[in-house]
């Protein structure tokens, strides 16, 4: 069985202080419980302090969070793990080590967790990290001036020969650079020569046109459309219903322009789809065509998650995609 496949694109930055957990906004039915932490209270400069956010919800929901990093705070790479607990919910933990270049309380602000369910339905809240103090390493009358320690000796240091192997590998890569440049040019006067001798030219090598490149363009050009009348809203939401069938088409091989909506679930289904993919789409084209035909507009907020989910159904789709966010209980990462 494939595990939920869902991305998300979310921002906000932070910092908090004490160890204790830090409660979030009021979390929606879908989330069960949300709690962040930091590991330590005070910190020094440049220590690494663990943040970690561990929000429990239902196994049919993913859930991302990015926090934006102020420019005193640097924020490392997240990490994302899932687990699956008896009761039957699933418990994704992020954590992020962070590192504080400034004294003082630090106070992160709060940021937005972003969910999104299998058939469709989203939402975000806000948690407030936890506060922590960064302390001077020296008194404020400490001014003397003090030598630098010597340097550490580190064992296990690499062996002798791995540096000149090192400049004999930089030397044959710059060769091979050179062959390489030198191949190009002679290949571009051959072809100059050709053409004034009037002799064959060489074709260029066309351009590969794939169905998600072409798909990506045509949804990247609605992202500078402003959504202030009807005529934008149509415009918009037509483009997206076109792409996405046009998409379908090409990947799974039948005429999605030809089918309702409902028939273009089943055929999906039974392409091998899964269904909640296939309840995606559905889902998408029905308030695509709400907008184009029963004049029945979103607010914008929600028309830019609709061009998200347009997206998210051109990464699903497209082949060798990968199996990432949350794991259905009894699934192994």
């Amino acid at each position: 069985m494939r595990g939920l496949t869902v991305l998300m694109v979310l921002a906000a930055s932070l910092v908090a202080t004490s160890p204790r957990a830090a409660l979030a906004q009021q979390p929606p039915a879908a989330i069960l419980g949300v709690e962040i932490t930091m590991n330590q209270p005070e910190a020094s400069i440049g220590d690494r302090v663990l943040l970690t956010l561990r929000i429990r919800h239902r196994s049919d929901v993913a859930v991302t969070a990015t926090p934006e990093a102020p420019l005193d705070v640097e924020f490392g790479k997240q990490n994302v793990t899932t687990l699956a607990l008896p009761d039957g919910v699933v418990q994704t933990t992020v954590t992020w080590t962070v590192q504080p270049f400034v004294l003082g309380p630090v106070g992160l602000r709060a940021f937005p967790v972003a969910w999104v369910t299998q058939d469709g339905r989203t939402g975000r809240f806000l948690v407030q990290p936890p506060r922590f103090v960064v302390q001077p390493v020296r008194t404020a009358d400490d001014v003397l001036l003090r030598p630098l320690k010597d340097p550490v000796a580190v064992p296990g240091g690499p062996p002798a020969w791995l540096r000149p192997a090192l400049y004999s590998l930089a030397a044959v890569a710059s060769l091979a650079l050179v062959a390489t440049l030198l191949w190009f040019l002679v290949r571009q006067v051959r072809v100059l020569l050709g053409r004034r001798h009037g002799g064959p030219i060489m074709a260029p090598i066309p351009v590969v046109i794939t169905a998600e490149s072409s798909a990506r363009e045509s949804l990247d050009d609605l992202a500078g459309i402003r959504l202030t009348d009807s005529n934008a809203f149509e415009q918009y939401y037509g483009t997206i219903a076109f792409v996405v069938r046009r998409y379908l088409s090409d990947r799974i091989g039948f005429n999605a322009h030809a089918l309702t909506t409902d028939e273009l679930e089943r055929r999906m289904t039974a392409n091998g789809v899964d269904r909640w993919q296939a309840r995606l789409v559905g889902g998408l084209l029905e308030r695509c065509d709400s907008a184009v035909y029963a004049h029945r507009f979103p607010d914008p907020a929600s028309a830019d998650h609709d061009l998200t989910v347009a997206y998210e159904i051109v990464e699903l789709s497209r082949p060798g995609a990968p199996l990432i966010g949350v794991l259905p209980r009894g699934a192994t990462a």
